[in-house]
């Protein structure tokens, strides 16, 4: 009851009442003058209007039902018979409480010199939804003659404050411009006047959060003719569910309740329902999800919720359902071309269990790094194709076989090889000697390879492919005579690179047959090829490393007599290793095949880099160890030299080049002590230690 007799009157229903004593009382206490009396006296104030509005629910929002109990404690205030306080406080006469803006003539910017018509052109501004989201209008409104005084500067700053905590929907542009110019962020948060800076961190924390709200707090493709307060009271349900989210939490049934309220006219306004569908997830409320969008009709552009509403179906287990949506998506990219669908249409074929649909779907989706979910549903998928085509295991020999090679079944791959050779040399298919490879029986699959090279060339098949496998794999097994009698005439350049489709076992391009073409519903020609097993520019670093293996082999096969031949071969080499650096990372061992070149060609970065790389993918790598010390020294890094040196003759242990590091490792100490470096009980212990093992490597 403290504050009825605050405000001197006795309690009441009556609102103008409760407005005409605050204003009466507000005249007597300014706040620029008595700050704390004010802030109790608009306390009071509040606290009367909120009494009377607890005990008639109808007096405190005539414009819409609420039956979200939470959205109607939320509502803002939209009291258009209480006038604007500050024009009385000012002397300024008020508008009429039943004035109608659209019936008004609209106000010329540059005519305003008063509070009361300052008020009137924001008002007029703000609800004319066809110039509200203008940065325009809103300069050449603060470029009124109204702002030149600066002796009602002090009455502006609150008036505007007052007008922007009530009307505060509007885009971040127009936020950052009214920041800049009434500094809400900077002085006004710091204020001396209790009022004023409450209302600026409030504003403050509002500006800081549009980022995170829906679509810059813009509503799209309404019509400029909808009903004011009906947008309002739209804008309203958007700000209680960016609220809520932002500073609280939404249970599926809130959010479904707030939905339900959303005007007919406003059914179109997609971000709000992403922003809906998107909390939704984080809960997995799918099924609401389902009933919220079910009901609208929502255009091919609004993808995300369009994806939204087919992984609804999908987690619902909706499969045919979500099918046919995906499908429909799918239809709907056709023209970039993406294949985005092909991943989530071929996981609904794989909970169908048609596995042939379900492996090609997703055997033609270009996986991501890391997609597991692809990887594994994909091997599922392959499983159930490879049940099926067992029907008929001999018709359907060298699908099966690649498709357990893809799975990594390279003995079940064998089998079949080996069982139904025939078909495979028939089709100059070298499968088997990739199960070989990858079963680490090298001898066998190297005879395997020149098998199949005799083959090709009496077919007269471009030999390319096979040749890059065989390097890959069984390069040291290679000798003179197949380099130069057989090798030589299949090398291709790097134009050819581009027009080589690989696939496990066969030089033929990896292409759809019809059947497929028709299940993928592909028409165009390109999509014909399918994506290689390796990523092309995986496939395009294999080929730059067989040409690199290749002339590092003939270096070592052939006794040139012209050096500079050997120089050139191992410039190439190296300028092949640094372009598929990637590739060498993954590859470790392959690494130890360059060092010499890279150290004979004084590239010691490089020689550097490729030591590194085996030294981390391998357990044991003194050559690397050996190389990059002599690198090093070559580079006068004596002391991180000494280490690696000291390190390869650890692991040559017995080796003969165990010697030769420790020479090496006596070498750097010497450089150290000369530059006056304690290094020289160090130096001691390596002559003793190069001593013993001298012994230990003679006595073998």
């Amino acid at each position: 009851m403290y504050h009825w007799i605050l405000l001197g009157i006795e309690p009441t229903k009556d609102k103008r009442a409760i407005k005409l004593a605050y204003t009466q009382l507000l005249k007597q206490t300014p706040p620029t003058e008595f700050p704390e009396e004010f802030k109790a006296l608009r306390k009071a104030y509040d606290q009367a209007l909120e009494e009377i509005s607890k005990s008639d629910d109808d007096a405190n929002d005539n414009s819409a039902s609420w039956h979200d109990a939470s959205l109607k404690a939320f509502q803002p205030q939209l009291d258009t018979d209480i006038e604007d306080t500050q024009d009385e406080v000012f002397s300024e006469p008020p508008p009429s409480s039943n004035h109608d803006i659209d019936d008004d003539k609209p106000v010329e910017f540059s005519t305003i010199k008063t509070i009361s018509q300052l008020n009137l052109a924001l008002t007029q501004l703000y609800s004319d939804i066809s110039v509200r989201h203008s940065l325009e209008q809103w300069k050449m409104l603060f470029a009124a003659p109204i702002f030149w005084d600066v002796n009602q500067s002090n009455a502006l700053t609150v008036n505007l404050l007052d007008f922007f905590s009530k009307h505060y929907f509007l885009p971040e542009n127009i936020w950052t411009f009214l920041d800049t110019s009434l500094s809400i962020s900077g002085s006004l948060s710091i204020s001396g006047d209790d009022t004023t800076r409450q209302i600026a961190v409030a504003l403050s924390g509002y500006i800081k959060t549009l980022p995170k709200r829906i679509h810059d707090g813009l509503v799209v493709g309404i019509s400029e003719h909808v009903d004011f307060k009906n947008l309002q009271r739209h804008l309203e349900i958007r700000n209680y569910i960016e609220d809520k989210c932002l500073y609280d939490t939404l249970t599926t049934e809130d959010l479904e309740n707030v939905a339900e309220q959303i005007g007919p006219e406003f059914k179109n306004d997609f971000p709000l329902y992403n922003y809906i569908v998107k909390y939704l997830w984080t809960l997995n409320s799918y099924s609401a999800i389902k009933r919220i969008l079910e009901p609208l009709t929502i255009p091919q552009t609004e993808e995300d919720l369009l994806n939204y509403q087919a992984h609804a179906e999908y987690k619902l287990k909706n499969y045919e359902a979500a099918l046919a949506l995906y499908l429909k998506q799918e239809h709907n990219y056709r023209v970039l071309c993406t294949k985005v669908m092909f991943k989530y249409i071929g996981l609904c074929y794989l909970k169908l269990n048609n596995y042939e649909k379900a492996y090609l779907y997703l055997d033609a989706k270009l996986a991501a790094i890391g997609d597991m979910e692809l990887e594994v549903a994909l091997i599922t998928a392959r499983r159930g194709y490879i049940r099926e085509l067992r029907a008929d295991e001999a018709k359907n020999a060298i699908k099966i076989a690649t498709l357990l090679y893809e799975n990594g079944r390279y003995q079940d791959a064998l089998s079949i090889t080996e069982q139904y050779k025939p078909i495979f040399v028939e089709q100059a298919n070298y499968l088997q000697a990739l199960c070989l490879c990858k079963l680490h029986r090298f001898e066998e699959a190297y005879s395997e390879f020149l098998v199949f090279i005799d083959l090709y060339n009496q077919r007269q098949l471009w030999g390319w492919p096979l040749v890059v496998d065989l390097l890959r794999y069984c390069y040291d097994l290679i000798t003179y005579e197949v380099l130069v009698d057989t090798l030589q005439e299949h090398i291709a350049s790097f134009q050819d690179f581009y027009k080589t489709d690989f696939f496990p076992g066969s030089t033929k391009p990896r292409c759809y047959s019809e059947q497929e073409m028709d299940i993928l519903e592909l028409t165009r020609e390109d999509d014909s090829v399918r994506r290689p097993v390796e990523s092309l520019g995986h496939t395009e670093s294999l080929q730059i490393f067989a040409l690199a293996i290749l002339y590092i082999r003939d270096t070592e096969l052939v006794a040139y007599a012209d050096t500079s031949v050997v120089d050139d071969f191992q410039r190439n080499v190296l300028n092949y290793i640094k372009e598929i650096k990637q590739l060498m990372l993954y590859n470790p061992r392959d690494c130890l095949k360059f060092l010499e070149a890279a150290f004979d060609q004084q590239d010691f970065d490089t020689c550097i880099m490729l030591a590194d790389i085996a030294i981390k993918g391998l357990r044991a790598a003194p050559q690397a160890y050996y190389f990059k010390g002599c690198a090093l020294l070559e580079l006068n890094q004596y002391d991180t030299a000494l280490a690696a040196f000291q390190q390869a003759a650890h692991e040559y242990n017995t080796h003969p080049y165990a010697v030769h590091s420790l020479n090496s490792a006596i070498k750097c100490c010497e450089a150290l002590i000369e530059q006056g470096l304690p290094y020289a009980q160090q130096c001691k212990a390596l002559c003793q230690q190069l001593q013993d093992t001298k012994e230990r490597v003679d006595g073998q």
